[in-house]
């Protein structure tokens, strides 16, 4: 990897880790403002480190609902991470880092780490990038939580918008493939179809569904 790639990638991955320090900051004030214990965002941020399952347990447990069903949708809302880590497992080490390999892994590590061309700058990608939201994302939370009192609506800010911008960002060189297109286009038509029908959080498993679809790559 030549000095500006490797510049450019650093640069890259830090505005990530960045970014999603900043969301974290939306989880700690939403779990601040239903007056949830502190020690529970903190310990979903440090445990489970995927954002869409602790905004959905945590928004679960301020509505009342049974800790043991929150912990399930929320366990089912990342079997994404079943594919993900079968992308991943062609340049993770198979030794015991891989351990630590599973617990770093989520949208934007796998993403960036697969938007590389060589294995040896995927690797690096991967951990640099899992590494980096593994440290930005509980202090993101713990702020948030902090703050919560003096910026009682944190949204207002769009940072939850955050997210969606960075993964589009990292996947738009992967659609020159057209099989990954026409996967593309029939995950996201059946995730969308599937809103008004299953609860917050499982329209993009649906998604999936679209690695079903055959093709040629070209």
């Amino acid at each position: 990897m030549q000095n500006k790639e490797r510049y450019n990638l650093v640069k890259a991955i830090s505005l990530i880790s960045i970014a999603t320090g900043i969301v974290g900051l939306s989880l700690g004030s939403v779990a601040a403002s239903f007056n949830i214990p502190i020690w529970i965002p903190m310990m979903l941020s440090l445990t489970v480190l995927a954002g869409a399952a602790e905004f959905t347990f945590v928004g679960m447990i301020a509505t009342g609902a049974n800790p043991l069903f929150a912990a399930l949708t929320g366990i089912f809302i990342n079997l994404r991470h079943l594919p993900f880590g079968l992308s991943v497992a062609t340049f993770i080490e198979k030794n015991a880092s891989r351990f630590i390999a599973c617990h770093i892994m989520n949208d934007e590590s796998v993403m960036l780490g697969l938007s590389q061309q060589e294995d040896e700058n995927k690797k690096k990608a991967y951990w640099m990038c899992g590494l980096g939201i593994c440290i930005l994302w509980p202090i993101g939370v713990f702020i948030g939580y902090i703050l919560s009192k003096s910026i009682p609506d944190i949204y207002i800010f769009g940072i939850d918008a955050a997210f969606p911008a960075i993964l589009f960002a990292l996947i738009l060189p992967m659609l020159r493939n057209r099989t990954t297109r026409n996967r593309v286009f029939l995950g996201t038509t059946l995730s969308l179809a599937s809103i008004p029908l299953l609860p917050t959080g499982l329209p993009v498993l649906v998604s999936m569904f679209g690695l079903l679809l055959k093709g040629k790559s070209k």
